[in-house]
């Protein structure tokens, strides 16, 4: 009797569903990707084939573009100011995206193995507030804290009895582009730490309490279990940070205009100055294309690494 009710039960469910399905066609939850599919497609390809494009013409955002071929990528690896611009943002964006990724996972290890719900909550609120802070902001106060005259590092200098190494931070070609990369120390990136601290928490409890019981150190437990199962989170947080370090441009501009003698010059700021100062839009979509492939090429390496011999996703 009760299997009989168990098999009428099923039925009558597979019966409405069937009922839902014959009134709603299959093509309408499609219809409502559409207005989705039609912004990304307005406004993230067609610029960047507009992008593209233009980087094969001498436009010069005004009148009508003429086709030159490879000329523009001809002059733009011959330029002195690019190259070293290239160099400038690989360095910075190695050293940054160390940094902040290494700092994320301390910081999200650290709160992880607080016991105080209340003390997380805390700390959790206290390492995100950055996100609602104007970058600008944030890149005029370090601006003054390395300024030469009465800038905070120089004056602790002074206080501390180190006024021999008193020094022009911003103003200097041997400290700039260093003095460019430490703004935000200690270098916490709020969105890797949310990222990478919710991964930490998602983690079974029964994991953890094994390792205890096995005599794992917490230290142990980071390298032999935490880091393995926040692979694919750290990945994230490694490609977006490459991304956002290859295209940066706004602490160039704000604190240093890419001086001095073009040290913290990036390619995005030198595409900005080509466009908007000298009116070479040609050229400065010819340094965009070269500037996209090259974060494509960075985030491809990336994802193949994480993926090689990976237990912990279905490829």
């Amino acid at each position: 009797m009760a299997a009989d009710t168990v098999q009428t039960s099923a039925r009558g469910v597979r019966a409405s569903r069937q009922s839902r399905s014959q009134l709603v066609p299959t093509y309408v939850p499609y219809l409502f990707l559409i207005p989705a599919f039609a912004l990304l497609f307005v406004f993230r390809y067609i610029p960047a084939g507009s992008a593209i494009y233009h980087s094969f013409t001498d436009w010069d955002g005004t009148s009508a573009a003429n086709f030159v071929g490879l000329q523009q990528y001809q002059l733009l690896f011959k330029d002195q100011v690019f190259i070293r611009s290239l160099q400038n943002i690989v360095i910075y964006t190695v050293i940054r995206t160390v940094l902040v990724t290494v700092m994320a996972f301390i910081a999200a290890e650290l709160i992880y193995n607080l016991r105080s719900m209340t003390a997380r909550s805390f700390w959790r609120i206290l390492f995100t507030l950055p996100l609602v802070i104007p970058t600008t902001i944030v890149f005029l106060v370090w601006k003054q804290i390395f300024a030469g005259r009465a800038g905070l590092v120089n004056e602790f200098l002074k206080s501390i009895g180190m006024a021999s190494a008193v020094h022009p931070w911003l103003g200097s070609p041997d400290t700039a582009l260093g003095a460019v990369i430490l703004v935000g120390f200690p270098l916490v990136s709020s969105f890797g730490f949310l990222v990478l601290l919710s991964a930490l928490q998602n983690m079974p409890s029964e994991v953890n309490d094994a390792a205890l019981i096995d005599g794992c150190t917490r230290l142990r437990r980071i390298f032999a279990i935490d880091l393995p199962a926040v692979r694919g989170p750290l990945a994230l947080v490694v490609i977006l940070s490459i991304n956002a370090g290859l295209q940066e441009f706004a602490p160039m501009l704000i604190m240093t205009n890419g001086g001095p003698v073009n040290t913290t010059q990036s390619p995005g700021l030198y595409l900005y100055q080509s466009a908007i100062t000298y009116g070479k839009f040609g050229y400065a979509t010819a340094i965009g294309t070269v500037l996209m492939m090259l974060t494509l090429t960075f985030s491809i390496v990336i994802l193949r690494a994480r993926y090689r011999r990976a237990h912990d996703v279905a490829i």
